[in-house]
């Protein structure tokens, strides 16, 4: 969520791909909702498992691209995060590559 809210809005395709997102999850709509009201006071937890980290990461690239741009901002915290999941610059230029070439097809 604080990537849908990197650039200071959410896209309509953001919220979708959230609720999405959240729905496999299992997460009420109702639980969502209380969470988007406090995007700014979320906690962030590592996984230990490195598919979860890596799966977490590709959701945040995108989250990031599916306004159909990556901006810097939103790179920038992308990158945060791909650190913080124990992660580097390569891994998350090669997820935002891979997530572009899947939209290509």
């Amino acid at each position: 969520m604080a990537v849908a809210f990197a650039d200071g809005h959410m896209e309509d395709s953001e919220k979708e791909f959230l609720e999405e997102r959240a729905d496999e999850l299992g997460l009420p709509a109702e639980d969502v909702a209380s969470i988007m009201k406090d995007v700014h006071n979320l906690e962030f937890k590592v996984p230990e498992d490195l598919d979860e980290r890596e799966e977490q990461l590709s959701d945040v690239v995108f989250m990031s691209m599916v306004d159909g741009d990556i901006e810097q901002k939103e790179y920038d915290l992308c990158l945060n995060i791909a650190e913080r999941l124990g992660l580097g610059k390569q891994d998350l230029d090669e997820v935002i590559a891979l997530v572009k070439s899947l939209w290509k097809t």
